[in-house]
């Protein structure tokens, strides 16, 4: 078998041209760690009591983002919420929303976001598909959210429904949905910082 000594040397300097090129592109789009702005962040939710709509809002969260709209499949959001830090400006319904009927806070103090993948939708527009936990319940959701970075800021804003009941909040009378709604709103706000 005959080599040809030129032929070996031009492939291996374009195989590590290739190398240098796919090593530098990985590292420039790797998934980078964020950090939650907490009193620029919110999460809050809409529902439906008696027909009347009222708003709240989890005051304490923790989320851990690591994100880069050039590493997707790198990427990845875990927020854990306080259930007990409810408040919709009624202290009757906030004592409500952590009893054994409703959240149980006392059994399972904390519901659970955590992302199985991201899509981008279009430009700054996004979806992620999570598993969400709220008391012994975890079912899949999809997430879309607008997101906007700017050097070392992001913005994100996100909004998903969900039925009470999928997740068991709402025991024993409260199954029926004509005194308290089915369906919940929830509304995600990040500011975050590299």
């Amino acid at each position: 078998m005959r080599f040809n000594l030129q032929s070996l040397k031009r492939q291996a300097v374009a195989a590590g041209v290739f190398a240098t090129v796919m090593t530098t592109g990985l590292s420039a789009q790797a998934a980078e760690q964020w950090n939650v702005v907490a009193d620029e962040s919110s999460v809050e939710f809409t529902g439906t009591q008696l027909g009347a709509e009222f708003t709240g809002a989890f005051e304490a969260f923790t989320a851990n983002i690591t994100f880069s709209p050039d590493d997707l499949a790198g990427s990845s959001v875990e927020v854990l919420i306080d259930i007990a830090s409810a408040n919709t400006q009624s202290a009757d319904r906030d004592s409500q929303i952590v009893a054994p009927d409703w959240f149980d806070a006392a059994q399972w103090p904390t519901a659970k976001f955590v992302t199985k993948s991201f899509t981008e939708i279009s430009e700054g527009k996004y979806e992620a598909v999570a598993e969400l936990t709220i008391r012994d319940v975890t079912r899949e959701v999809v997430l879309p959210f607008d997101l906007v970075i700017a050097d070392n800021a992001a913005d994100a804003v996100g909004v998903v429904t969900i039925k009470r009941t999928d997740f068991g909040v709402g025991q024993g009378q409260w199954t029926d949905t004509s005194q308290v709604g089915d369906d919940v709103t929830i509304k995600v706000t990040i500011n975050a910082t590299k």
